[in-house]
């Protein structure tokens, strides 16, 4: 036999053409074998250039050429060349596998035995004609062409771990992966710093001034940057009282501060900052310096460097008005004797706090006696519910239960006094009104709390009440209704007449408390003392800002009071049946699951962090159970239809409203253009004229009758708002929408950008029209029933009359009143208050940036 004379000769003999598919099966096997061999010689010789490009990208990325001298950047540049050149030598002795050598790899990895595609493609060695030798040679290739189908060609294997037995090229993927997210947006520019030859040192430093200015924390305001790109247009900056002026220099050791106010001049002394102040001796002279300016008066501050001015500003501070707080209504009674008090606050930075102060009028006590009266009890106070609003301004209303004190009954003067974060005091209007008081009908009872009034009233009248409660001893058959209630008294009155202080009294007009309720009530008294403190409990903790665990916790013990005060009204309905009034189809349910679904939103709510609302959501609840009455359903205010058609009334008049004052505002912001009164015209002054012939001020007060007007507006929204939902009519979302794009206009006048105004008033002016069209259907029955029905049927058990309008408002919503987001807002809620606080733990972030995020965060 014969082969071929070459390595990569291709042999094809005239009885086995081109086109035999044994032979285009071998070709590919073989071309596959030498792609294969080909890559596991070319990659271990590409690995080692590879390596030294990542290393020094890596580096680049990293920044260390923007740091590092410029000798140092030379060398470790040469060196990166010279390893590079000498990482290609591999690479130009690289020689390409030939087709022996890839048959033998394919035999070799196959592990067929007697070399089948070597022996395919050898030859006879003799030429001869003999039949035998023939047909021997042709059973011979033809088993070779049989163990062809065993041979295959597989994947290459460089095994480049044999040359870099250490893994430095995984050091190498893994600094490269580092700089590539230490250099994101500036790739190019880091390694164009290695080749960048430094300019010459100049003599001169350059001066590097820094000026911002830091409101109080209170005002919620972001600090105001005087340098840069971000500096004010305007001629006098005007900031916060309390802000304070922080001023950094860098290149100038001789920078001073001058503080210019009430005609003296003030200097400030800069300080070195960062290891200047640490002491290090190695600190350069011009290093940073920084001083802080307290802008408590309005003043002018300039900064000088060599007896030259290099940068000043006028400073108009604003100081920080009082909070306000008025009463919207006049106080009222709930059904079950709890006071309610309406009332709106106010504050340039907002409200931090508010409470209720009462003064007593006139005592109602008849009992005279020889020393001045000693009174054993405190005027009541109370803290009173902020509006949801950020800065705690807005219509509020707070519900207080003060008939367990010896004041309720008697004419009081109540005022209402608002705090800002300063500790400054708003005081309202006082009103004069009947405290309310709870009723008793059993006659002991009534003597009790008499006697009572008369005890806490004055400390003197001590013996009077012993002589009164003594005589109700005389008789007890025909006083007491039970062997307890004679007991009680009994133990009542020898606390009385063993008490000797004041303290020892006090307690003698707490127990006259429960004892007239023990005696009025029964056990319902417990349950209603027990729901009553877990409701104040959990309004304390939302305030508090508790934990959410502490949330849960408390509850769950206000929903197990309830459950028990539910229990208690159902047992005194049974045993009380004549009093029990007969069902009202039109009135509406308040049953178990209401009450569970109201509390499981007030957790959900205070988890996601929105516990203003929470505590709404609390206040209505416990409106509701002031409410309720034992045995029966909540009834709803009875209102005609003659108070909604009045409400549609004021309805129109607030869409005509709308439009004058969005027809005003567009006259005034084409012909005055008041965003542009702050440019001076050349050669004018302070008073110049615009295009009207008006000056500055007369456009600024046209803009805040616009913006007081606005303001009214959506005030007397949010009033037809309440209306509304007192009807038992929820307000539709289209009121809500007009009400905020009514709040944006209103800003947008404050800050004397009519033109942006215009469009948040055209689209409250829409969405009033909108309401006012739902409102309409709703009131005619459109909106409760879409396919409507005829004068005179009922739906869900409410009657119509004849023009098929409501004869009574109806809604199974008990918590319409409050907005209740739903569980995607709630969820939504949650994962941007987690991203929040992911943000603000992250230390590498500005501290401008979390600070803001602190008061972002509830609770900071």
């Amino acid at each position: 036999m014969t082969r071929g004379s070459g390595p990569d000769e291709t042999r094809t003999t005239t009885a086995e053409p081109a086109t035999d598919p044994v032979a285009m099966r071998v070709d590919r096997l073989v071309r596959r074998a030498r792609l294969s061999l080909l890559w596991e010689r070319l990659w271990p010789a590409l690995a080692l250039p590879l390596c030294v490009v990542g290393l020094f990208l890596a580096i680049s990325w990293l920044g260390l050429w923007l740091s590092a001298p410029y000798g140092l950047r030379v060398g470790a540049l040469a060196v990166f060349g010279v390893g590079l050149l000498a990482s290609l030598v591999p690479l130009a002795r690289l020689r390409i596998p030939g087709r022996r050598e890839a048959i033998h790899r394919l035999e070799l990895q196959s592990g067929v035995p007697h070399r089948p595609l070597t022996a395919y493609e050898d030859d006879p060695a003799l030429d001869t004609t003999d039949r035998g030798t023939r047909a021997l040679w042709t059973a011979h290739r033809a088993r070779m062409v049989g163990a062809l189908e065993q041979v295959s060609a597989r994947l290459p294997s460089p095994k480049l771990y044999r040359r870099d037995p250490y893994a430095l090229r995984a050091v190498v993927g893994i600094l490269l992966f580092v700089g590539l997210a230490a250099g994101s947006g500036e790739y190019w520019s880091r390694i164009r710093a290695a080749f960048v030859v430094p300019p010459e040192a100049t003599t001169e430093p350059s001066l590097r001034l820094d000026a911002w200015v830091s409101p109080p924390a209170y005002t919620g305001m972001a600090p105001l940057f005087l340098t840069g790109t971000a500096r004010p247009q305007t001629n006098e900056i005007s900031v916060p009282a309390g802000s304070e002026l922080v001023l950094r220099v860098q290149g100038a050791p001789d920078v001073t501060v001058d503080v210019a106010a009430a005609g003296a001049v003030q200097s400030v002394e800069t300080a070195p900052v960062g290891a200047a102040a640490e002491g290090d001796p190695n600190a350069a002279a011009d290093g940073p310096r920084e001083a802080t300016v307290a802008l408590t008066e309005s003043a002018r501050v300039e900064v000088k460097s060599g007896g030259s001015v290099i940068e000043s500003w006028p400073f108009s501070v604003v100081a920080d008005a009082a909070p306000t707080i008025r009463f919207t209504d006049d106080p009222t009674a709930t059904t079950r004797g709890a006071l309610e008090l309406h009332y709106e606050t106010g504050d340039d930075y907002g409200v931090s706090e508010a409470r209720a102060e009462f003064t007593l009028v006139e005592n109602p006590s008849s009992v005279e006696t020889a020393a001045a009266p000693r009174p054993l009890i405190d005027p009541p106070g109370f803290p009173l519910a902020l509006p949801s609003r950020r800065d705690g301004a807005g219509a509020a209303r707070t519900q207080k239960d003060l008939s367990d004190h010896p004041w309720a009954g008697a004419l009081v003067e109540a005022t209402l006094v608002a705090t800002d974060a300063t500790g400054q005091e708003g005081r309202s209007e006082p009103r004069r009104f009947v405290l309310p008081a709870r009723s008793f009908y059993q006659p002991v009872a009534q003597a009790l709390i008499e006697q009572r009034r008369i005890l806490a009233y004055d400390a003197n009248a001590q013996p009077n009440v012993i002589d009164a409660i003594s005589s109700f001893m005389l008789y007890p058959q025909a006083i007491f209704s039970s062997d307890g209630h004679y007991l009680a008294v009994d133990s009542l009155y020898r606390e009385l007449v063993a008490a000797r202080d004041d303290a020892a009294l006090t307690e003698v007009v707490e127990s006259l408390w429960n004892v007239a309720v023990m005696i009025e009530d029964g056990e319902l008294s417990d349950a209603q003392r027990a729901l009553k403190a877990a409701q104040e409990a959990l309004r304390q903790a939302l305030q508090n800002g508790a934990s959410d665990q502490e949330i849960a916790r408390l509850t769950q013990e206000l929903r197990e009071a309830m459950n028990r005060y539910m229990r208690e009204l159902a047992q005194q309905a049974m045993r009380n049946p004549p009093s029990a009034q007969q069902m009202d189809p039109n009135a509406q349910m308040l049953s178990q699951q209401d009450l569970d679904r109201m509390l499981s939103q007030i957790e959900e709510l205070a988890k996601s962090g929105a516990r203003d609302q929470a505590e709404q959501l609390l206040s209505e609840m416990q409106r509701m159970m002031e409410n309720l009455q034992a045995g029966t359903p909540q009834m709803m205010p009875q209102s005609g239809m003659g108070e909604m058609e009045q409400m549609l009334d004021q309805l129109g008049k607030m869409i005509q409203r709308q439009q004058e004052l969005m027809n005003e505002t567009h006259r005034l912001d084409r012909n005055g253009q008041p965003g542009q009164q702050g440019r001076r015209q050349p050669g004018g002054e302070g008073g110049e004229q615009n295009g009207m012939g008006q000056t500055p001020q007369e456009l600024a007060d046209q803009l805040r009758r616009l913006q007081e007007g606005q303001g009214q507006l959506g005030q007397r929204l949010q009033e037809l708002m309440d209306q509304l939902a007192d009807q038992g009519l929820q307000p539709n979302d289209q009121f809500g929408e007009a009400g905020e794009a009514m709040g944006r206009a209103e800003n947008q006048l404050g800050q004397a950008r009519p033109g942006e105004a215009l469009g948040d008033q055209g689209e409250a002016l829409d969405r009033l029209r909108q309401g006012a069209q739902s409102l309409a259907n709703q009131m005619a029955g459109n909106g409760n029933q879409p396919g409507g029905n005829q004068p005179g049927q009922t739906a869900q058990g409410q009657e119509r009359d004849p023009l098929g309008r409501f004869r009574r408002n109806e809604g199974s919503d008990m918590t319409s009143r409050v907005q209740i987001p739903d569980e995607i807002d709630v969820q939504r809620a949650r994962r941007i208050l987690e991203e929040l606080r992911n943000r603000l733990s992250d230390p590498s972030r500005p501290m401008i940036e979390l600070d803001y995020l602190e008061r972002l965060l509830p609770g900071n």
